[in-house]
């Protein structure tokens, strides 16, 4: 509807503008029509009278002239006729109507016109024509003749073009509230709230304005684009759902590889308590055993049952597949946990694994607890590889003031970070730039498939954070994970 309002009130600027310049040109015209016709007339006077003029002079003198001018006036209904004396000893009855000083100048035997306003605001068009009569003074003939026509011309064109223009404000005033809102404001509308539908993500509901104009045209083009929108969105939709599944996929699967290392450990693990169940069991089968002697068996076997339901569910628990779902948790014993699933494979690579420092009590850390496990069951893993033996691998968790890599921003954010550091063959700095790419690895076909680094980085990410490394060949390699601090009390 404004832009409705603003093209009629454009055109209707232009009219009024157009109106207004016809009008004043058309009174312009007329003007200069009636002041021709008027020094027409008074030089076809001025023709007729002036040798009779001097034919009174000649025979009369000053007065027989003055007579002559008086009985001429008389005769003429519509233009009054004086003789006038153009120097300073004029008195009232023969000073010019015109300013003498205007009239000093005027050249003898020319007739001159002025337009003059009289003291009641009377126009008048005066015309003198100057005549030598032979004494010495100036004089001459003056004509004088009412503007009023001419003004009452004027003013009813004046009042003609205020009543055309206040026509057109009428009309453009009935053409905003009748057509324009109908033709232009409610198509307008409704592509408006199209657009805002297709803000807030709606692409299919149609819009629909009929006709055959613009409007309707670039209707149609918004339906064709939403509907092309929603199709793209529909696949990218799909295509996000399988992605996501793929990496789920693609993570489960090396949660799963990491099981597999962690399998032969876990039964060498589980090898103790067994012998001690079934040692336990067969004296109490054997029946040589006291009421006591049972008793004290019985809670050794149950003791290295729960020992090995542990061992088992701990296991179970990091090969199940979850619902990603980030909370707040303590950092440390995500890493205690860890460690802890580790074990077998450390005590069988004879390694030694150490938590040198731990977060303060109070920092809690907003993310996926058995995602972050895997991250540092990757990372613990690769440093329990990085060389055949005596491996030694330094846990460390501290809050930090840091600033990611990829942000944009100087200002550090509050973080935490953890760092693992082994004393393994390191990583040729040739290969730094690209140990989280996926499928890139160092080691020797069938012991790796180059995605733990890959996977692991792209969970970091997901929780605001990023990873590093840095590493000497033949001295160690550090990996540090950064993560935002969700609550510091």
């Amino acid at each position: 509807m404004k832009l409705t309002l603003k093209i009629i009130l454009l055109f209707l600027i232009v009219a009024c503008g157009l109106v207004g310049v016809s009008g004043y040109l058309s009174v312009q015209r007329e003007i200069a029509f009636f002041e021709d016709e008027m020094t027409a007339r008074h030089g076809r006077l001025v023709t007729a009278v002036e040798p009779m003029l001097r034919d009174a002079w000649r025979s009369a003198g000053r007065g027989g002239m003055l007579r002559f001018v008086a009985s001429i006036e008389g005769d003429e209904q519509q233009v009054r006729i004086r003789w006038v004396w153009l120097d300073e000893t004029a008195d009232d009855a023969t000073r010019p109507v015109a300013p003498q000083l205007s009239l000093s100048r005027i050249p003898m035997g020319q007739l001159t016109s002025v337009r003059v306003r009289a003291n009641d605001e009377l126009g008048l068009y005066c015309s003198y024509f100057p005549v030598e009569l032979g004494d010495g003074r100036r004089g001459a003939l003056e004509m004088t003749e009412s503007l009023t026509r001419r003004d009452e011309y004027t003013r009813s064109t004046i009042l003609r073009t205020m009543l055309l223009m206040g026509a057109m404000i009428i009309a453009a005033v009935l053409l905003v509230a009748v057509f324009g809102l109908r033709l232009i404001g409610r198509p307008l509308q409704a592509l408006i709230q199209k657009t805002q539908q297709v803000a807030e993500g709606n692409l299919r509901t149609p819009v629909t304005v009929s006709g055959s104009d613009e409007l309707a045209t670039l209707a149609t083009a918004l339906n064709q684009m939403c509907e092309k929108l929603d199709t793209s969105q529909q696949a990218v939709q799909r295509e996000s759902a399988q992605r996501i599944e793929a990496l789920a996929q693609l993570r489960h699967g090396d949660r799963l590889r990491t099981v597999g290392r962690l399998a032969s450990g876990v039964a060498h693990e589980l090898g103790t308590p067994l012998n001690v169940v079934s040692g336990r069991a067969g004296l109490i089968a054997g029946g040589n055993l006291g009421v006591e002697d049972v008793i004290k068996s019985a809670k050794a076997i149950q003791t290295e049952a729960t020992r090995m339901t542990g061992i088992v569910q701990q296991l179970l628990n990091f090969a199940r597949r979850s619902t990603p779902k980030q909370t707040l948790c303590d950092l440390n014993s995500v890493i205690d946990l860890t460690v802890s699933l580790m074990e077998p494979i450390i005590r069988k690579k004879n390694a030694q694994v150490s938590v040198t420092e731990r977060l303060s009590e109070g920092i809690s850390v907003n993310i996926d607890a058995a995602q972050m496990q895997q991250v540092f069951s990757n990372l613990l893993m690769n440093a329990l590889l990085s060389k055949d033996s005596g491996v030694t691998v330094q846990i460390a968790a501290q809050s930090c003031d840091a600033i990611s890599p990829e942000s944009t921003s100087s200002e550090p954010i509050r973080s935490v970070r953890i760092t693992m550091t082994d004393n393994g063959d390191g990583i040729a700095e040739a290969h730094l730039p690209h140990v989280f790419e996926p499928f890139f690895t160092t080691r020797d076909v069938g012991q790796g498939t180059g995605l733990g680094l890959s996977i692991s980085h792209g969970i970091v990410s997901e929780h605001g954070g990023w990873m590093t490394v840095e590493s000497v060949p033949g001295q160690g390699t550090i990996f540090s994970v950064f993560l935002p601090v969700g609550v510091y009390l």
